[in-house]
């Protein structure tokens, strides 16, 4: 039982914080009318980087599957601002 209430636990956790990353990007991006400077897609990685970073998904896969989820969202809805500069 134990095991079970923290996985479930650990889980909503995972999804207020990802819930949270689309937020902050909403705030932070949404208005701005995909007139991005460079220094808002540095900030949009950095977020990215930090956030995946203070997360421990190497082991299970279902939280690794649900941030891929999250970065995919803000890919779809952010495709200028975190398009691979080349």
């Amino acid at each position: 039982m134990y095991n079970s209430d923290y996985e479930n636990l650990l889980k909503e956790n995972i999804i207020k914080n990802l819930g949270w990353l689309v937020e902050e990007f909403d705030f932070l991006f949404k208005f701005k009318n995909q007139k991005y400077c460079q220094d808002d897609k540095t900030l949009a990685n950095q977020i990215i980087t930090c956030f995946s970073k203070s997360l421990d998904f190497t082991n299970n896969e279902k939280q690794s599957k649900m941030l891929f989820n999250a970065l995919k969202t803000l890919e779809d809805l952010y495709p200028m601002l975190l398009k691979s500069s080349q």
